[in-house]
């Protein structure tokens, strides 16, 4: 019997000690190169990423407009900013505090540590003086919900739960720290091992409130731009959670070429280093903008919108007719690109000005008159008009119904009685009835046809996220956008430049140009990123000279309705030709609602919310007062803007002017033999009339344009001198400052 166990127990030591070897000669030989490195893994540091410098933004002349500055931020694990206890161990086990007893005890007190530590870490990083203990935990709130959506995307795609790695690091809560603030607030990481202070680089912005919109800015990366990350297979230059990215402006459109290449460092336990890759600094990216003009027409844009009671601002555009880079690309009013995250809350609620629109991209305006000249390029060209075409203007298209389809009024309130006029006759007295003529002979769809052809419901190229394409009314868009019906009526609104068309600034500005040259071109914006291809549009010569004839009549001629508000002197060598327009505004903006509700306590009150709009309205209110019930039927408009009408009791007007300096001869004759070099547009929003608002100011424009880039109106002329001017150069009027 004893036997019998014996050998039992014996086949069982066997069987067992068959196993470990087994198991031995499994990890010994067949895995042996798999656990070595992991046992080599385990003596290895975790990797280092080393940031890349974004690159610089330039102006043409090459003068830094946006640079990386060396900075320090305080970062804090995502464990502690989503309070995530089931490292609490860990984090007791790194603690300055273990050795007051943390290892002896339980889980719960803990916890309760670890809650209480970052309660104080919270009040002291607040008590620093960078940012309150509020906006720190609101920052907190952010980036965990950042890193959630992470998850969630990450994990749709694997198609498990998966934790990410934006979950295992540190991320950054206060930014931009100075030599010595960096050497307090390395103190205060010192008492939580979950805080460090890490080197890094923080934007700096050089130019002022003309560049803001323009350069754009910074923002945290987002779940859908990792998701659609093109280099998510690259691990030194995929998107990772705690970063930034260009999210509006030019630091958007050339993002790619900004943003550089991370590096790493990585080295084992006994210092050995194992990878040492340097990061590659992003490249610098030179726009076409002169910082000089932008800032000189930002001054001036600015001094004639302050005296004027009505207007909330505008926008101005200059482009290089013949390359068509854009020279200058101002919004106003606009603002400082350094103290946007400081100032944001009041530039939000400035909901009259809206200095947080880039009107010269963004806002579409109706264009009023300065379509006209297309208007009869198109007639021309489709053969139903000529240039021997003439139209009477008795004051309405049609004798027996006087009130309808009129001409414009001067400034009596009178409407215009032009009599017979030719194409050059139409253009330069802007007469409506010429404009009513030949568009119900062209037609909605020929006439929108052309409007295309001159880039007219598209974008210009630019590339900015902001921008918007306009609208053409073609009758697929009105088809799909409104009653569909192709009238002679909506014709005749798209020849004066009424009805559903509607063009932005710099759209306005790039058909001046279109005028100037006879070609359509794209945009540039940024030197590395530019548009080589043009097309030529149709017509013939004569044509082409019967327009520019009329728009150089429009303010040199003593009869063209801009001449005794933009005319300059030719000595200067240029005539500025141009078009005016008043573009009638349907309504007033809303700038706040009122709604009223109940709070908690069941007491009425009423809100006054800044907003353009009801729901923006709703969401505001709801982020100022959570919890408190309204009913949205109840949200009304409290304030609108303007508030009332101007003088004649007419319809709020935005004004225009767009032109171009043509090259003129001793005598003031246009010279055929050379292409205007410049052309641009202005906006004032309800400026009222085109012709007394806007084109005093266009003259303006036109002298700076000379005084900035000289009298060859060079793009790449040497940056202006702004004392030198003023110390008598010559202006574009002949006369010298003094």
């Amino acid at each position: 019997m004893f036997e019998t166990r014996l050998k039992i127990l014996l086949v069982f030591l066997l069987f067992a000690a068959g196993i470990i070897v087994a198991r031995l000669f499994d990890m010994q030989v067949l895995h042996a190169e798999t656990y070595r490195q992991q046992a080599e893994e385990a003596l290895v540091l975790p990797a280092k990423v080393l940031p890349a410098v974004r690159g610089r933004i330039l102006d043409r002349t090459g003068s830094e407009l946006v640079s990386d500055e060396p900075s320090w931020e305080v970062r804090v694990h995502y464990d502690v900013l989503s309070m995530n206890t089931s490292g609490v161990r860990n984090w007791c086990r790194k603690s300055p505090a273990w050795s007051a007893g943390l290892n002896e005890a339980s889980d719960d007190e803990r916890e309760a540590w670890f809650r209480s530590e970052t309660e104080a870490m919270w009040h002291a990083l607040g008590a620093f003086g960078i940012m309150s203990e509020g906006e720190l935990r609101a920052e907190a709130e952010d980036i965990c919900e950042r890193v959630t959506k992470i998850h969630a995307q990450v994990s749709k795609r694997r198609g498990f739960d998966s934790p990410v790695r934006e979950e295992r690091m540190s991320h950054a809560v206060i930014d931009g720290l100075n030599d010595q603030q960096q050497i307090a607030a390395r103190s205060l990481a010192s008492n939580w091992p979950w805080v460090v202070v890490e080197d890094a680089t923080h934007r700096v912005y050089h130019a002022g409130p003309a560049f803001g919109h323009l350069l754009g800015r910074l923002g945290p990366v987002s779940s859908t731009v990792i998701d659609e990350d093109p280099y998510a297979d690259n691990p030194l230059r995929s998107y990772m959670g705690n970063e930034q990215l260009g999210v509006s402006g030019i630091e958007k459109v050339a993002e790619d070429l900004l943003r550089g290449t991370r590096g790493r460092y990585r080295e084992n336990r006994d210092g050995v280093v194992l990878e040492d890759v340097a990061a590659k600094p992003g490249d610098d990216v030179r726009l076409t903008i002169r910082r000089d003009l932008q800032d000189e027409l930002y001054k001036l844009f600015g001094e004639h919108i302050a005296k004027l009671p009505f207007s909330t601002g505008g926008a101005v555009v200059v482009l290089d007719v013949k390359t068509r880079d854009c020279l200058a690309l101002v919004s106003y009013p606009g603002y400082d690109p350094s103290t946007y995250r400081e100032r944001y809350d009041d530039l939000r609620s400035d909901t009259r000005h809206q200095p947080l629109r880039f009107r010269a991209v963004a806002n579409r305006y109706v264009p009023g008159s300065i379509v006209k000249p297309l208007v009869c390029l198109a007639g021309l060209i489709t053969g139903e008009i000529n240039l021997d075409t003439h139209f009477d203007c008795q004051g309405a298209l049609f004798p027996e119904h006087s009130d309808r389809w009129r001409c414009w009024p001067n400034q009596s309130g009178a409407r215009m009685h032009h009599g017979s006029l030719d194409v050059t006759g139409g253009i330069k007295h802007s007469c409506n009835i010429f404009m009513y003529h030949t568009a119900q002979l062209v037609g909605v769809e020929r006439l929108t046809n052309y409007f295309e052809m001159a880039g007219l419901g598209e974008p210009t190229g630019t590339g900015l996220i902001e921008e918007s394409p306009g609208i053409n009314p073609t009758p697929l868009y009105l088809e799909e956008y409104s009653d569909g019906a192709v009238t002679a009526g909506r014709a005749r609104l798209y020849g004066i430049g009424q009805g559903e068309v509607s063009v932005t600034p710099i759209q306005a500005a790039n058909l001046m140009a279109v005028y100037a040259s006879g070609e359509k071109r794209y945009v540039n914006l940024v030197e590395e990123m530019r548009h080589e291809a043009d097309w030529p549009l149709p017509g013939t010569p004569p044509m082409w000279a019967a327009i520019r004839r009329g728009l150089y009549g429009v303010v040199n001629d003593n009869d063209g309705t801009a001449h005794r508000t933009a005319y300059i002197d030719p000595s200067c060598g240029y005539a500025l030709c141009g078009k005016t327009g008043s573009a009638e505004v349907s309504r007033s903006w809303n700038v706040s609602y009122r709604i009223p509700y109940v709070d908690d306590q069941d007491h009425e009150h009423v809100a006054i919310i800044r907003a353009t709009s009801r729901n923006e309205a709703h969401e505001v209110f709801v982020h100022k007062y959570p919890g408190c019930a309204f009913a949205p039927g109840d949200v009304k408009v409290a304030e609108q803007w303007p508030d009332r009408l101007p003088e004649h009791r007419r319809k709020h007007s935005h004004a225009w002017f767009a032109g171009y300096l043509a090259p003129v001869d001793g005598a003031g004759n246009l010279r055929s033999d050379r292409t205007p070099p410049i052309a641009f547009a202005l906006l004032v929003e309800f400026g009222g009339s085109g012709g007394r608002v806007a084109a005093p100011i266009g003259r303006e424009v036109a002298r700076k344009l000379i005084e900035v880039l000289g009298p060859d109106l060079d793009a790449d002329a040497p940056p202006y001198d702004p004392q030198k001017a003023s110390d008598g150069v010559a202006r574009a009027d002949g006369e010298r400052t003094p």
